[in-house]
């Protein structure tokens, strides 16, 4: 290898590689191997140090919040998640190019800033001459649709979080997180999709994927919108849309009534030329995962086609796989008010409209003089029942 003198603050002049840390023979680390100007799905994943099983509730909790405020602020789309003891599992679309105005990028800031830090940023912006201006404005666009820089600032903030909650010092996260890009095709992007929303029915955790709530799967079927709206695309993708329209741009939706089985959507991709049928509410784009879960989360301890490592895993009895084929990955009410917890603990009552109606009418006193309705939808019922919240 190729030598090159470098002098020393003492003064003395050494020997070193002139092949840069992080390149040739002489990298620690791998290089990030990640699309180059074209938009992309990834799964990340991190892992605590020495695997140490530091998250409770709340922690998984604000995890999942800070996962969703950076990838908005990033301009990058989450497509599911799981937040587990010790580690986290993300799926990400990252965009190919991003090109935001000023006010956009001062909007962009705001998510993430404090108001007194934005003014400032923006008082110093107005004062700057034109190339100065654009040198801030690229500063900030440079980390949209950056993977890495997400990554940095999610674990530097969080860690921040956690040290400072449990009065603890020191690095929170082992080594650097892995990346891995998945293709875009229904069979790849599904199959890294479910692995880790079954994460905590391998690790025994849970009897079914959707009760647990630190899953993407899981806060989907409890009612949570932005899960909801993730798995929406991720279904949309798999049976052909193309990304970048999906995530982007608002375009005219073609969309179909019915349940459709996972294996349907590679049929579709293949006619490129045929419509796309799309589910068009949340009740048919979790039938249509739900089947592909059961499908790659069956228990298959018994068959002895697949290798001894594949049958020790945790899955869901095979009985139970083959009856949710039967009910065509519906959830019934009864199960969705199960994942639906809170909705029995948060608020004044809950019941039909016309109960609630009645209730609020009894005490008009505690609510505004502007309530008009007594009953909010409870998420995840499709509107079977109602939440009578929000006293004054």
């Amino acid at each position: 290898m190729q030598k090159s003198v470098w002098k020393t603050k003492s003064g003395k002049y050494e020997s070193i590689p002139s092949v840069w840390a992080g390149m040739g023979a002489r990298r620690r680390r791998g290089l990030r191997i990640l699309p180059k100007d074209q938009g992309y799905f990834v799964h990340v994943t991190s892992r605590t140090a020495g695997r140490a099983f530091l998250f409770g509730d709340e922690e998984k909790r604000v995890l999942v919040g800070m996962i969703r405020q950076w990838a908005e602020f990033s301009q990058l789309a989450v497509l599911t998640h799981c937040v587990m003891d010790n580690h986290f599992h993300v799926m990400l679309w990252v965009p190919g190019n991003v090109s935001l105005s000023h006010e956009q990028l001062k909007a962009k800031l705001a998510m993430v800033w404090p108001e007194p830090k934005v003014e400032a940023w923006e008082e110093a912006y107005q004062n700057q001459a034109p190339q100065i201006q654009a040198s801030m404005d690229a500063a900030v666009r440079e980390r949209l649709g950056n993977l890495p820089e997400f990554m940095r600032v999610l674990k530097q903030s969080y860690t921040c979080w956690f040290n400072r909650t449990h009065d603890r010092k020191g690095t929170l996260w082992d080594s650097r997180y892995r990346s891995v890009v998945v293709d875009q095709q229904p069979l790849s992007l599904l199959s890294v999709t479910a692995y880790i929303d079954l994460n905590p029915l391998r690790a025994g955790m849970v009897a079914d994927p959707m009760a647990y709530p630190w899953g993407g799967y899981g806060s989907a079927v409890s009612g949570d919108s932005y899960a909801q709206k993730g798995l929406k695309a991720l279904v949309h993708v798999a049976k052909g849309r193309k990304p970048d329209q999906l995530f982007f741009y608002q375009a005219k939706k073609v969309f179909t009534s019915g349940v459709a089985f996972w294996h349907q959507a590679v049929e579709q991709v293949q006619q490129s030329n045929a419509q796309i049928l799309l589910p068009q509410s949340w009740h048919d784009v979790q039938a249509f995962y739900r089947l592909w879960l059961m499908s790659k989360g069956e228990d298959k301890s018994e068959n002895r086609r697949h290798s001894a490592k594949v049958r020790q895993r945790k899955g869901m009895d095979p009985a139970q796989v083959l009856a949710e084929f039967e009910a065509l990955g519906h959830v019934d009410l009864c199960e969705a008010l199960t994942q639906k917890m809170r909705c029995f603990t948060q608020g004044v009552a809950v019941g039909s409209p016309g109960f609630l109606e009645e209730l609020m009418a009894q005490y008009p006193d505690c609510f505004g003089s502007e309530r008009r309705q007594a009953g909010k939808d409870v998420r995840a019922v499709d509107g079977a029942w109602m939440n009578l919240r929000e006293v004054d």
